[in-house]
């Protein structure tokens, strides 16, 4: 077998070793050679570096233990004298592995290290003679998973033969174009070489047009594999898509599972507070009036009051849970009644001024503003205001409700308060279902309040806000349309985006 198959067969005259020589003397070519058995490269070995032997010129390997073997045995079956060859040093072999520890792979000494430990070899031999080198380098490299080194070398040798003649014949295993490999090595391994020699499954093949014929195969089995690749990429991306929703659902699963564990410790706390009162209370009446018969209003009255101030607060806890899944089942609805918004304002001021002794609640409001509301849930809506505000300013002070109309068929209602307010990091979530402020006092309620009544007003076709004031405390407003909408539905009949995010 031989590489050169532009070898001159012309002149029958003329020495064959002549003809060979002159013929290695212009040959600097940089050959790659894919291989899929290591009989086969020995062989492409053997004649490429036996044919320069036999023309008296310099062959240089750099080979592995065991290929080193079996190539000293095909020369020798070439008739070539590898003892007379290796004492005028015309035969210089070198192990591969050998070579690769000693050229500092990967660091900065790799290009001076090539230039001192291979570079100075191949100079040596370029007294005049053909010089043929073949390199395992690169093949080691490729099948230890490094072919960006590999490529690197191959361009160091490129550098090399701009100075020094010679022709550079490397070998390639395709076991290391496998899947593991970047799919550009194979195109960039051949780019760095000027000539390709295909592997044997290819070389062999007898006639030209058996080699077209696989030529013609390999190119149906690329398309049918970048199909399938590209059919399988695609399924890999739906694949990564289903389980970033499925992690994204269980995510969601989990904070939801999180989230309602919190609320019914929330809720059981805040619940059993008042029964625990009510209780308490209960027994110590029904154990007097076993006692005594009787009740007496001036001892027993102030039992009582708490009796039923707990029994109060308790049905407000139970309504507002029950609201909260009547929102979730979508079976809250209005009852819409024209009423006067001024009196129920007035109304639940009143409540909240009777329910307090440290706090001022101002009221400015119109005299009177007709409108068309479900009056309950406005009260409702309201006096959870009111509490909070209260709650929210622990030491008492001025609690400001106003109610305007700012616009023609608008009413605005506002309550304002000067006490602890919301932290900056808490204000995004201030209308979320179970968000409670952990300002001083805020650990209390279930958390349903703001996020119930942005529902509710947005129920009426309104949208609510908070606003924070420089000098401090909390602004809540809600806007709320007056009368029936233009097509004369009411505003329970008209979609309302309850979920949209309103400024704050």
């Amino acid at each position: 077998m031989t590489l050169d198959s532009g070898a001159d067969r012309d002149g029958a005259g003329d020495d064959a070793e002549a003809r060979m020589a002159r013929r290695l003397t212009h040959d600097a070519e940089h050959i790659v050679q894919f291989y899929e058995t290591d009989a086969f490269l020995i062989d492409a070995i053997a004649a490429f570096i036996g044919d320069a032997l036999v023309a008296g010129g310099v062959g240089i390997v750099f080979v592995t233990s065991a290929h080193r073997r079996a190539l000293d045995e095909r020369l020798r079956r070439r008739g070539i004298d590898i003892g007379a060859a290796l004492a005028d040093e015309r035969y210089r072999p070198f192990d591969a592995a050998t070579a690769i520890s000693r050229l500092a792979i990967d660091t900065e000494l790799e290009a001076a290290r090539f230039a001192d430990e291979i570079g100075d070899v191949v100079a040596r031999a370029a007294d005049g003679r053909p010089i043929r080198v073949f390199g395992e380098l690169v093949a080691l490299l490729a099948a230890e998973g490094r072919p960006a080194a590999a490529l690197r070398l191959e361009a160091r040798w490129n550098t090399l033969q701009q100075t020094i003649p010679f022709a550079l014949l490397c070998g390639y295993p395709m076991a290391c174009l496998n899947h593991a490999a970047p799919a550009s090595l194979l195109d960039e391994v051949c780019a760095a070489h000027s000539r390709v020699v295909p592997a044997e499954s290819y070389a062999a093949l007898p006639t030209g047009d058996a080699r077209l014929r696989a030529v013609a195969g390999l190119q149906h089995k690329a398309l049918r594999l970048d199909a399938e690749i590209a059919a399988r990429e695609a399924s890999d991306a739906r694949l990564r898509h289903a389980l970033a929703a499925e992690r994204a659902a269980r995510r969601d699963a989990e904070a939801a599972a999180t989230a309602r564990e919190a609320f019914l410790s929330i809720a059981a706390h805040e619940l059993r507070t008042p029964l625990t009162t009510l209780l308490g209370q209960s027994q110590l009446l029904l154990r007097r009036l076993q006692r005594d018969g009787r009740l007496e209003q001036a001892r027993d009255g102030n039992a009582l009051g708490a009796v039923a101030a707990q029994a109060g607060k308790l049905a407000r806890l139970v309504n507002r849970l029950l609201d909260d899944s009547r929102l979730e089942t979508g079976s809250l609805s209005l009852e819409q009644r024209r009423t006067d918004l001024t009196e129920i304002v007035a109304r639940v001021v009143a409540d909240a001024r009777a329910a307090t002794d440290r706090h001022v609640i101002t009221l400015a409001a119109r005299p009177s503003m007709p409108a068309l509301v479900d009056g309950a849930r406005l009260e409702q809506l309201l006096a959870h205001l009111l509490d909070n505000a209260m709650r929210y300013s622990p030491d008492g002070g001025e609690v400001e409700v106003s109610l305007s109309q700012p616009a023609p068929g608008v009413a605005e209602l506002a309550v304002r308060d000067y006490g602890v307010g919301i932290a900056p990091e808490e204000r995004d979530r201030i209308f979320d279902r179970f968000a409670r402020n952990h300002a001083a006092g805020g650990s209390s309620g279930l958390g349903l309040g703001l996020y119930l009544s942005r529902r509710i007003v947005a129920l009426h076709g309104g949208d609510m806000r908070v606003e924070f004031p420089a000098d401090g405390g909390t602004r809540v407003v809600a806007r709320l349309p007056l009368s029936l909408a233009a097509d004369g539905r009411s505003q329970t009949d008209r979609p309302a985006d309850i979920e949209a995010d309103f400024p704050v």
